[in-house]
């Protein structure tokens, strides 16, 4: 059972670097996916009788309660870039890159060893809003797994979102949803390469964002408005207190809905999926965020 997630950004793919930062986390399932290569082409037995190590790479997901404190790193090496304003409140704005940044992780197993992951890298996140706290997935690759001694983790500030601290706004309707979903998707390629069998490097493709929500419109007129095919632009803001993360998505379209009449509102589930590789992220609080060694900059 994991006990915290550290994170630290590497400066050199694949090359380990100390935790600047220390997640509280639900839970994580990284692993090492390793394949083995047989004799299936030799025709002098027709039993098995060769195997030999082939690629190797590492694979899970991590999942956390969504705090301003706990994000920046998995924010940068999913989206690749940021810029950071301000001298307090400081405000991190993230912007889709084609270069994206590794990570290590390091996860403590109870009390006996840690998981090291060098070359980590954020091929999904995916935001989960409903009834009670907000949710992250990370979905993580990365290039090797090893074990180290367990760390005395040193957690960040800040506190977790919960459902009524979320605000939507699409295009310049402001609605509150009962549930909202959306991913951002790097549909990262693994590069092998020979002379190595673990991963040379993660490439980048194209960025994609899909989602849904499920909320009431007030009247058939709206809903129809909704479903007219034009793109829109959604917000999505978390906050609480002085501390606040906001999700820009600048154009996305529906892709299917769902529609129940429900007393005198019409309620819609509809599915939506982003157009253009943009989104810009930003958090700000009134002190330093904490996803860089100095806690101002990821």
């Amino acid at each position: 059972m994991p006990r915290y997630l550290g994170v630290g950004k590497e400066n050199t793919y694949g090359t380990a670097v100390a935790a600047a930062v220390w997640y509280d986390i639900i839970r994580e399932n990284i692993t090492v996916r390793r394949t083995t290569i047989l004799d299936r082409d030799t025709v002098a037995d027709r039993q098995l009788t060769k195997a030999v190590r082939g690629e190797e790479y590492v694979e899970g997901e991590v999942e956390l309660y969504l705090n301003s404190q706990q994000i920046g790193h998995l924010l940068l090496s999913c989206l690749g870039s940021v810029v950071t304003s301000g001298t307090g409140p400081y405000t991190h704005t993230f912007f889709v890159a084609d270069v994206l940044p590794s990570l290590t992780l390091r996860s403590g197993l109870d009390s006996v060893k840690e998981k090291v992951v060098a070359g980590a890298v954020v091929d999904n996140l995916e935001v989960v809003a409903e009834v009670g706290k907000v949710r992250v997935r990370a979905g993580i690759v990365g290039r090797q797994l090893t074990l180290g001694d367990v760390s005395n983790p040193s957690f960040t500030g800040g506190e977790d979102f919960t459902h009524g601290d979320v605000t939507i706004t699409i295009g310049d309707i402001t609605k509150r949803p009962r549930r909202i979903t959306f991913r951002m998707n790097n549909n990262l390629e693994r590069v092998h390469v020979l002379g190595d069998h673990y991963l040379h490097s993660l490439k980048p493709k194209k960025f994609e964002v899909t989602g849904s929500f499920d909320l009431d419109f007030e009247n058939e007129a709206e809903y129809q408005d909704f479903l007219s095919l034009t793109p829109r632009s959604l917000n999505i803001r978390f906050e609480r207190g002085n501390y606040r993360i906001e999700f820009d998505i600048e154009r996305f379209v529906y892709t299917d809905a769902r529609v129940e009449v429900c007393g005198t509102k019409v309620r819609c589930t509809g599915r939506n999926q982003g157009e253009e590789a943009r989104d810009n992220s930003r958090h700000a609080n009134n002190r330093p965020v904490g996803c860089g060694v100095n806690e101002q900059t990821c």
